[in-house]
């Protein structure tokens, strides 16, 4: 019996699942379209993204190069000038100077803002991809999940090490925290969408309209901790 689309899930689909809904070959989310998907490993089957989700990647992205420039920038002028006063320098809490010529600025050996700007630069490429409707296989989505994964988990042990070691927060590194929790979770929304998860499709369903709703209780959770942490600090300020 095929597959009958709920309004949500016609509202979801990329142009290439709306294309085979109206033409009558639409199994369901993920589900090959032609022949030659079908034949295919499971792995390689391809599927868009909604254009919303892609021009997400693409300014997230363009976002997030602009923010790591700005750290590389500030790293080479204070590496030069040890004692200049660097932009993002504004108060005692909010101060990038103390994460970048340290270690944990630099875990790969470089600092961590090229190593960010190389991330940003590979999402842009993929949502200019697919907002030209560019279809991805199954084995690239796994990627970006697991990429964003990995990029949250960094966010968490950054924060963690800002509040507790350097105490203070980075700017710029603000605001790449702030693009990429939507971007993560809108990356984890889609790949359910397009069947790219081992989920039913009521779970699917439900992580993908968890996407805004994770993000805003991301961002919760960091002003909590920053709150708690700097309380004193911003009370005194204003005083």
């Amino acid at each position: 019996m095929a597959h009958v689309p709920t309004e949500a899930e016609i509202d979801r689909m990329s142009e290439d699942e709306l294309e085979a809904y109206l033409d009558g070959t639409f199994a369901g989310p993920g589900t090959p379209h032609t022949p030659e998907d079908a034949a295919r490993p499971t792995w390689l089957r391809a599927t868009g993204a909604r254009a919303a989700y892609a021009w997400l990647l693409v300014v997230g992205s363009a976002i997030g190069i602009a923010a790591s420039w700005e750290l590389m920038l500030s790293e080479i002028t204070l590496l030069r000038e040890p004692l200049s006063s660097l932009a993002c320098d504004i108060n005692p809490f909010v101060s990038c100077s103390a994460s970048l010529d340290v270690w944990q600025g630099n875990i790969l050996g470089v600092p961590n803002a090229f190593v960010g700007a190389m991330a940003y630069a590979v999402l842009l490429a993929v949502g200019l991809l697919l907002a030209s409707g560019a279809r991805l296989p199954r084995w690239f989505w796994w990627g970006l999940v697991a990429g964003t994964v990995g990029a949250l988990a960094f966010i968490a042990w950054f924060v963690t090490i800002s509040v507790t070691v350097f105490s203070a927060l980075c700017p710029f590194c603000m605001l790449i925290w702030a693009v990429t929790i939507p971007m993560a979770w809108a990356t984890w929304g889609e790949a359910a969408d397009q069947g790219h998860l081992p989920l039913s499709q009521g779970a699917a369903a439900r992580l993908s309209a968890a996407r805004w709703w994770g993000s805003g209780a991301t961002y919760l959770v960091i002003l909590i901790v920053v709150l708690v942490r700097f309380w004193d600090g911003f009370v005194g300020l204003i005083g």
